[in-house]
């Protein structure tokens, strides 16, 4: 370790990080609840110490410099370090505290992870909870990055520089409204979607790539609508501008009350989608989010047996 860096102040290193996030040492002050001249000449301690330029000033605010974007990496893993040691230090084994970080897709979030979260919830009134909804692709870009602690999405896409904590497969069909011609059938193959306007999800939703692949060669022609949105593609679909091919993960409510009709797909070609639980491969996760993890883990099979009614019959 230098020298320069053992007299630095943890006071001077948060000044520095809220300065950076908020793009101008005023702004900083005002989060921190002190002057500006105090986060400048914490600031100007810094570079002396350091002895290096941390800022370009410019117009209206303040820049990283290279050196500066270093130090800030650095200073965003002592801070999910040091929220990690608070978590296990201050009572969690309890779980009296803590705060876990949670990205999912649209779907999962409405039928699978918020009945789970709120169970865990009325039983550790002290955890509290950041929840982000994104396509897949970031999901998993997420979870390698450590910016959240758990992962929910459909596979493929698919990592092998993250920790793949369980899956269970989720049965593919075609979704219409309740009225369509093709709504009676008990399955179809993708070949009977010859001709139909396709409503499909795009690279980074999850098992979106891998549908859209399918579909798009059995029925020869490109998708009418492409969306990276679940829900999106269910507002089309009951629109009425076209079927999906997709999961009944996201959509239980409107086919609990008949709104959209769901047709199990059967036959070759049938895309292999899984509900994946996902964390990183190498950070220790917070006693809650571990807790949390194997609640979700433990909540896939049943979930699974609850999509039994949407898979093809037994051939």
């Amino acid at each position: 370790m230098s020298q320069s860096f053992v007299h630095v102040h943890l006071v001077a290193l948060r000044y520095f990080a809220e300065t950076v996030r908020a793009g101008s040492m005023r702004q900083a002050s005002e989060v921190l609840s002190t002057a500006p001249s105090a986060v400048n000449r914490q600031i100007l301690k810094l570079e002396e110490q350091l002895q290096v330029r941390l800022f370009d000033r410019v117009s209206g605010g303040v820049k990283l410099t290279s050196a500066g974007e270093v130090l800030y990496g650095y200073i965003r893993n002592l801070e999910r370090n040091l929220e990690l040691a608070i978590d296990r230090i201050d009572d969690m084994r309890a779980l009296r505290r803590g705060h876990v970080r949670i990205a999912c897709e649209d779907g999962i979030g409405r039928d699978f992870m918020t009945a789970e979260l709120a169970a865990f919830a009325a039983e550790h009134l002290g955890v509290t909870y950041s929840l982000s909804i994104h396509g897949a692709q970031q999901i998993l870009d997420l979870v390698s990055a450590g910016e959240v602690d758990i992962g929910l999405t459909m596979g493929p896409p698919m990592r092998s520089d993250i920790r793949l904590v369980g899956s269970v497969p989720i049965p593919m069909g075609v979704v219409m409204p309740p009225d369509h011609a093709l709504a009676g059938r008990e399955q179809m193959t993708l070949v009977d979607l010859v001709g139909e306007r396709m409503i499909l999800g795009s690279p980074g939703y999850g098992g979106g790539s891998e549908i859209a692949r399918h579909v798009t060669e059995a029925s020869r022609h490109r998708p009418f609508v492409e969306s990276n949105s679940s829900d999106n593609i269910l507002c089309l679909v009951l629109a009425g501008m076209g079927l999906a091919v997709r999961s009944p993960v996201g959509l239980l409510a409107e086919l609990s009350r008949e709104a959209l009709a769901f047709v199990p797909l059967a036959g070759r070609g049938v895309p292999v989608v899984k509900l994946c639980l996902w964390t990183h491969s190498t950070r220790t996760p917070s006693i809650a989010g571990s807790v949390l993890t194997e609640r979700f883990l433990r909540a896939l099979e049943p979930f699974a047996e609850t999509l039994a009614r949407w898979r093809a019959p037994a051939s």
